[in-house]
């Protein structure tokens, strides 16, 4: 028993293709993935769809499907490209330990440093909103009390 309403699948069935349209003009060679978002956001809202406007309706997810592919690239951009492990391991070098004996000193000083722990955790994918929330602070106090780490680590480790 679905609580898609009467018509709904059929109505679908029959705007697929320009729904298939507009997904490859919203999203070139991701059209794929924007439409299957799409339609599963439009089978998971269907009974909050009114058939005599399917069309603005079906329109509507699609563009809110797309919005958050593009935020989501937006995303993905600021924390860095991100390399498939077996692709790094095939053209991954073996560490340097004078590397790795320069990590783990940045590290330490780090860990001494008032609001180090910010630098770390940006280094590891969290964002400047989510620490500032943790905190009670706004984003731009939490960029520059992470700035402020890092002038303060240049001069420690000069």
């Amino acid at each position: 028993m679905t609580d898609r309403p009467p018509g709904f699948d059929a109505a679908l069935t029959a705007y697929l293709p320009s729904l298939k349209r507009q997904a490859k003009y919203m999203a070139g060679p991701r059209a794929e993935d924007l439409l299957q978002d799409a339609l599963t956001d439009m089978l998971h809202l269907a009974d909050r769809c009114r058939m005599g406007t399917f069309r603005t309706w079906a329109q509507i997810i699609l563009r809110r499907a797309a919005s958050n592919h593009i935020r989501k690239s937006r995303q993905a951009m600021r924390c860095g490209v991100t390399v498939p492990e077996t692709a790094a391991y095939r053209v991954g070098a073996i560490q340097n330990q004078d590397d790795a004996a320069t990590l783990s000193r940045v590290l330490s000083l780090l860990s001494t440093i008032p609001d180090g722990e910010a630098v770390i955790r940006e280094a590891m994918g969290d964002t400047l909103t989510d620490m500032g929330r943790e905190r009670g602070i706004s984003r731009e106090a939490m960029r520059q009390r992470r700035e402020l780490a890092r002038g303060r680590l240049m001069q420690v480790a000069a």
